[in-house]
């Protein structure tokens, strides 16, 4: 005789899978462990580029904030012609020079990308997340550039676990001195080349959106529900930031009631443990320099605004467990940090 509990569970699967279901995942610093690496890229690979540009590091670091905060993106395509250009470096550089600088500093990135970590279960997590919930749809909603976010997740082994991926569109910058119209090109062919080598084939939803509907704009959120098919069960949203993840979630719940749509509640789980390193000298070293690395202040008017942290996660495994909480309704052993 088949076990009264076994048939329980069999039944509380096939609620779960009979409704669609929607985890939207930040990328960097939730399920990459992004900061401590790119505060290592930065500052280790300035030094020739401040040189070839005759200005200090810590200038150029300042210049690349700047250029970080107008696009909201620190791993913009066009950085090192942007800079150039704020710098007047083409009173003393050829275009061919600027190329050069482009490529070696990408050249750069791409090597010390095959670096990346992700954090301890991400893997497996996303697995048996696949796996026990047939019907729940994890969809990458990340403010790094679009072509970034592919080869992160493919370079990790992630990419294969997702069903979709919305991240920020690259846009190519209109600089006053046409003679660095070739370098754009160049680095517009190199992305578009690292795009095109990942097969993206079985991601349901794949969208490069507007640096506009970056977080905590609620925008990816509305796309998202509107371009995946069926009707939405549970929709949660994970990521490390209440200025980032937690206000987009807030902001949600408002736009829908100020447009009069069906109420869709959303639940914010916080990623505390993409936190670890954010008081660690290299990356407070780098936030004095390029200070739009700096998260927002959430004050306690924010904050009392904002949707409540349903789970601050200490580990990335507890996140199937809070899932389940979610769709099923009932209290999980975990609580909150």
């Amino acid at each position: 005789m088949q076990n009264p509990r076994s048939i329980s569970s069999e039944r509380l699967k096939l609620k779960f899978n009979a409704t669609k279901h929607v985890l939207l995942l930040d990328l960097d610093n939730t399920l990459t462990d992004t900061r401590r690496w790119f505060a290592n890229f930065i500052l280790n690979s300035t030094e020739e580029l401040a040189h070839a540009l005759k200005i200090e590091p810590e200038l150029l670091n300042r210049y690349y904030g700047d250029v970080a905060l107008a696009t909201t993106l620190h791993e913009y395509a066009f950085v090192v012609e942007t800079i150039a250009a704020k710098v007047k470096a083409h009173s003393h550089l050829p275009p061919q020079k600027i190329m050069a600088l482009a490529e070696s500093f990408w050249e750069g990135f791409q090597k010390h990308h095959q670096n990346i970590e992700v954090y301890e279960g991400v893997h497996q997590t996303l697995a048996k997340l696949r796996s026990h919930f047939r019907s729940l749809d994890i969809i990458i909603l990340t403010d790094s550039p679009d072509w970034v976010a592919i080869d992160r997740l493919a370079l990790t082994g992630l990419l294969p676990l997702v069903h979709g991926l919305v991240a920020i569109r690259t846009e190519m910058p209109e600089l006053r001195h046409s003679r660095y119209r070739d370098c754009l090109q160049k680095s517009k062919d190199r992305i578009l080349a690292i795009k095109h080598k990942h097969d993206t084939r079985h991601l349901k939803l794949k969208l490069a959106i507007s640096k506009a509907c970056a977080k905590p704009s609620c925008a990816g959120i509305e796309l998202i529900a509107k371009s995946l098919d069926g009707a939405l069960g549970e929709l949660m949203i994970c990521g490390d930031k209440e200025s980032k993840e937690g206000m987009a979630a807030q902001n949600w719940r408002q736009y829908q009631r100020l447009t009069g749509e069906p109420t869709k509640d959303i639940h914010f789980i916080k990623a505390d443990y993409g936190n670890y390193d954010l008081t660690h000298h290299l990356y407070q070293e780098l936030e004095k320099q390029i200070h739009s690395l700096k998260a927002p202040k959430v004050n306690e008017q924010m904050v009392s605004a904002g949707p409540p942290v349903f789970r601050a996660l200490e580990r990335c495994d507890q996140l199937t467990e809070v899932i389940e909480e979610i769709i099923s309704g009932k209290p999980s052993l975990i609580e909150v940090a």
